[in-house]
């Protein structure tokens, strides 16, 4: 693929001496969030606000009629509406495949949208499977190393419930960042819902928060950080950008109650990695502390973490922590010592990680799209990086049962500093 720059630059020559364009169209998406049950969120971004309509119904009878059987009508968007469209289609039916299509209305005109899917979620015991990645960011010049990526992701065989994102979705949170996102990722994206968590790079701007729905949680817009319950499953998904010592308490205490229920099989993903082979990041954020004993107390099965640019599968306290920083971002090499209980870890490519969680434990597989030798990309033909099973067991016996004070340490201690110093500066 040549250079990424000559396309735009084309394009926009074409709008100077053409003016706007006759027809609407999709800016992004369609794309589909925040799956539970019985319901599901469809968005989309049009040139224009429009009114719409999204059809959809079972995929077992679009795909024998060519038809869809129901049909939501979306008005035009108020004047002060975001430009992201949000559709809730409610009243499902239960533990089934479902297609839809978005349908733009200007005037008699319709513009249709390519089809995409989804499932509701599915009966106890029944397998639960995904696909996970991280740091796509932006890379502007040769391969489009995020098409790649999603483009894999789109003609994976397997047939996966969700899509999970660990952060640093974007470079930067502005509309030109967001279309190339959304350009690269718009095959995948009518693959399966796409779940995100929030990465250093969104900056906890508005426009994240406007682009996706997420499943029910707290924090900005009751989705900084959420849980995602889902038959057999639950993803806890955090924020570890926040600052405020309320904020990690909160997203403790919420961590404990969603890993406290029924599923079998507990996962939880954020940004910044807990353990890390990188020379830069490592462990220094303190997460190992704040977060890692509640980990190993709940029994977690993995937690997905980004931010470092490479491929790690660490194992502590019989947690498995995955570094999934290879969905497009610039690759970044690792220590020469790796860090205690890394099994695996590899630099240089772009990857992502499928996930099957059974009734008898949990299946995973790293899949290298790419890699980096030199300054070229080389596409891989489905090459596995990393491969393990984890069989299912009983609850682990923690090593951090009954010190739940080493968290609270790392929260405290500062707002025991600044209490003392004001308590110092207030005496007569």
């Amino acid at each position: 693929m040549a250079d990424r720059r000559i396309p735009a630059f084309v394009c926009l020559v074409a709008l100077f001496f053409s003016g706007a364009c006759a027809a609407a169209s999709f800016v992004h998406g369609p794309y589909c969030g925040a799956p539970d049950e019985r319901s599901i969120t469809i968005s989309w971004q049009s040139s224009e606000p429009l009114p719409a309509r999204v059809e959809y119904g079972t995929l077992s009878e679009y795909e024998a009629s060519g038809r869809f059987a129901r049909r939501l009508d979306v008005p035009l968007p108020e004047d002060d509406a975001p430009d992201t469209t949000h559709a809730v289609l409610g009243g499902l039916p239960v533990d089934d495949a479902c297609a839809y299509r978005v349908v733009l209305l200007e005037g008699e005109d319709e513009i249709v949208s390519a089809v995409g899917h989804f499932s509701t979620e599915p009966a106890p015991g029944e397998a639960v499977s995904f696909v996970v990645l991280a740091d796509t960011q932006q890379q502007l010049e040769g391969v489009n190393r995020l098409e790649l990526v999603a483009d894999a992701i789109a003609a994976d065989s397997l047939d996966y419930d969700f899509i999970l994102h660990a952060g640093d979705v974007v470079e930067s949170p502005s509309d030109f960042y967001w279309d190339d996102w959304f350009a690269s990722f718009d095959d995948m994206l009518l693959r399966a819902p796409f779940i995100p968590v929030l990465g250093n790079h969104e900056k906890n701007h508005r426009s994240y928060y406007e682009t996706f729905e997420l499943p029910p949680g707290e924090g900005r817009d009751d989705e900084r950080w959420w849980a995602f319950h889902w038959g057999d499953v639950v993803v806890v998904g955090l924020d570890t950008n926040v600052k405020s010592a309320l904020d990690i308490a909160a997203q403790q205490d919420w961590a404990r109650v969603h890993l406290a229920g029924p599923e079998p099989h507990k996962f939880v993903i954020f940004h910044h990695p807990v353990f890390s082979s990188d020379p830069y990041y490592g462990t220094g954020f303190f997460l190992d502390t704040i977060y890692h004993p509640i980990f190993a107390e709940m029994d977690v099965d993995i937690v997905f973490n980004g931010h470092s640019h490479h491929y790690e599968h660490i194992v502590r306290d019989g947690v498995t922590y995955m570094v999934v920083g290879g969905g497009g971002a610039t690759p970044r090499q690792t220590t020469p010592e790796h860090i205690q209980g890394s099994d695996v870890s590899v630099e240089g490519h772009m990857f992502y990680v499928r996930v099957t969680a059974w009734a008898e434990g949990v299946d995973v597989e790293t899949i290298s799209v790419s890699r980096e030798i030199g300054s070229t990309d080389v596409v891989m033909d489905d090459r596995v990086l990393d491969s393990f099973d984890m069989p299912l067991s009983g609850a682990r016996t923690s090593p951090f049962e009954g010190r739940e004070w080493l968290g609270m340490l790392v929260i405290g201690l500062p707002i025991a500093v600044v209490l003392g110093g004001l308590i110092l500066l207030l005496r007569p």
